[in-house]
């Protein structure tokens, strides 16, 4: 475990122990008891922590990054006999291979100084997935080593450069010129797929059978189960309840006006449909309605998730209602009206983000299989298992993609009744696609590796979900909460206000995951294969 997460281990540590002495065991002098239970073992780790970066022997210093993940790893470290670098993330995702590690002995360097990073620069690394990572600005080391130069963003790079002297010396000054990017397909995307394949012939695939109810029973059923589970149910028990306040009525309302304004998207309808449960929870066991609780914990979500089952992956689906299609690979496909939008399993999605392309640009939608899986690599930093099951090829140059998906021709046909128009293509300049990159793997980084979390930017509507509960329980309750209602009100508001701001941004960044004047995303002819066995069908 890498020094600067002691302080966090020795907050949980030390929190869980004085909780357990001053609430569990119980304490006469609470006020004084928990700082102190808590403090004394964060401040000495803190200082072991300290201390640990100048300890004689081994010496850390970590990559500047910002923002830092929890899990943050990326250092070097100056032992006895040269330096060991570590880099997997860069402050985003991780390689998708493992860390990459270099040394260097004190016998190989050759020279040592600072300068500032110059935009535009070539990465300082390359990890094992093939994505370098780029020179953060600001101040940075420059090593001249028997294999080349080096460049290291450390932290405190005037005191790095001290240490390395203190341990070689007679180290002169390099005087060197930055390398510079020469290739258009930027270093953060990792490697592409060959731009050549093989020729192919297309030959007879399964038979596609297309069923499913029609359109308008789709909708009756689905509609009339949803908001039977988001409205009605919560309604009836409160109205049968004596002594509800009558601002409580107003709560299934709303979880009816956000039903309607996620008509369009069957697969949210089940916790939709929970929107308004905890509040009617709260008020029931507090006016006696103990019966209704069990009815609508159960119903209410159950409900509203049949009623978007009805929406699965078939025929006469329209051109409104967003699909989700589970991937056989653990990932999921989203075809929404006018896009598709690929989302990674949740065992490799922090760090990164989701990949998007617009329907209206997609040039060739290819079923096929292959005889031996492969990996494919994607533009989002997501390596994909493909071959031996169904596949579905999509291209929309420069981006292509290779779907495991058991129901290709279902998918395919769906994605063909959806083309367009083609969406104007988004201008902007390396450096501005650079920001809005790192922008969106931050934005799917979660807090821990351990526990696969991606946050993304939904985590505010789940949020302001959660605070928007307290205001039908605060303000029926009076002037003695008012502080609490109002509270609840500015948090709701602030949370939403916030996911609609960001909204926008990732949209942009999903459909741009590839850098400006990016060439093709490897072998995007229809009569060639884009992998090794690749056989399509026609």
């Amino acid at each position: 475990m890498k020094p600067h997460h002691w302080p966090l281990v020795a907050l949980g540590v030390s929190a869980a122990a004085a909780i357990t002495i001053v609430v569990v065991v119980g304490s006469r002098s609470p006020a004084v008891n928990m700082p102190v239970l808590i403090g004394i073992p964060l401040v000495a780790t803190y200082l072991a922590h300290l201390l640990s970066k100048r300890a004689p022997g081994k010496v850390l210093f970590e990559f500047r990054v910002d923002p830092r993940p929890s899990w943050y790893n990326d250092a070097v470290e100056v032992t006895d006999s040269g330096l060991e670098i570590t880099a997997s993330s860069g402050g985003g995702r991780r390689a998708s291979r493992g860390p990459t590690r270099l040394s260097y002995g004190f016998n190989d360097l050759l020279g040592i100084s600072t300068r500032q990073a110059v935009p535009g620069e070539a990465p300082w690394i390359t990890l094992s997935d093939g994505r370098g990572l780029p020179v953060p600005p600001g101040e940075v080391v420059v090593l001249r080593t028997t294999s080349g130069e080096q460049v290291l963003p450390v932290e405190s790079p005037q005191k790095f450069t001290a240490l390395v002297r203190s341990r070689v010396s007679g180290l002169p000054e390099v005087h060197s010129t930055p390398a510079m990017r020469t290739d258009s397909q930027l270093d953060e995307v990792g490697d592409a797929p060959s731009p050549t394949g093989e020729l192919t012939t297309p030959v007879e695939g399964p038979v596609v059978s297309l069923t499913g109810p029609p359109l308008a029973v789709r909708w009756l059923v689905g509609a009339v189960l949803a908001l039977t589970g988001t409205v009605v149910l919560p309604l009836v028990a409160l109205l049968t309840t004596p002594g509800v306040p009558w601002l409580v009525l107003t709560a299934p309302g709303v979880a009816g006006v956000v039903w309607v304004l996620n008509r369009n998207v069957p697969r949210v309808w089940g916790r939709v449909a929970f929107l308004a449960v905890p509040v009617s929870v709260f008020w029931l066991i507090g006016k006696g309605g103990y019966l209704w609780v069990p009815v609508l914990l159960v119903l209410c979500p159950l409900l509203g998730h049949l009623g978007g089952r009805m929406f699965r992956l078939g025929a006469n689906l329209g051109r409104n209602v967003e699909v989700r299609v589970p991937l056989l690979s653990g990932a999921s496909l989203y075809v929404q009206r006018d896009r598709l939008v690929h989302k990674p399993a949740w065992s490799k999605a922090a760090g990164v983000p989701a990949q998007a392309m617009w329907l209206g640009d997609v040039t060739l939608v290819q079923q096929g299989s292959m005889p031996k899986v492969l990996p494919w690599p994607a533009p989002n930093g997501d390596t994909i298992a493909v071959g031996a099951s169904p596949l579905l090829r999509l291209v929309a140059r420069p981006q292509q993609w290779i779907l495991p998906v058991a129901e290709a021709g279902e998918l395919a046909e769906l994605i063909r009744s959806r083309q367009g128009m083609p969406a104007m293509p988004t201008r902007m300049s390396a450096d501005e696609w650079r920001v809005l990159r790192q922008w969106a793997v931050r934005r799917s980084v979660g807090m821990g590796r351990a526990f696969f979390a991606r946050p993304g930017i939904a985590w505010r509507l789940t949020a302001a979900a959660f605070t928007g509960q307290f205001i039908w329980m605060f303000v029926p309750l009076g002037a003695a909460v008012w502080v609490g209602g109002l509270i609840s009100v500015t948090l709701t508001a602030g949370l939403l206000a916030d996911w609609w701001r960001v909204r926008g941004r990732m949209l942009l960044a999903e459909h741009n995951l590839l850098p400006p004047g990016s060439r093709d995303w490897g072998e995007v002819r229809p009569d060639h294969a884009p992998l090794p066995g690749w056989q399509p069908y026609r």
